[in-house]
């Protein structure tokens, strides 16, 4: 997952790292980042598509809890 992360852009990186990582809320991301709220959701909806792509269409959040 590594990789696939470090292959998005920084600022779509940013905003997936500062959420899962950071616990932070969107509205702190924003402020953190001195974007808009809306754009962290684009980013975040941004990033989930190209992770969703890279791992071949499967959610590995959802994988987890069906072992």
């Amino acid at each position: 997952m590594t990789g696939r992360l470090a292959g998005l852009a920084k600022r779509d990186r940013d905003v997936v790292l500062l959420l899962a990582l950071g616990g932070l809320a969107h509205a702190e991301v924003a402020e953190a980042l001195g974007i808009p709220y809306g754009t962290v959701a684009s980013r975040l909806n941004r990033a989930r598509r190209q992770l969703r792509k890279a791992l071949g269409g499967v959610n590995p959040l959802e994988e987890a809890h069906d072992g």
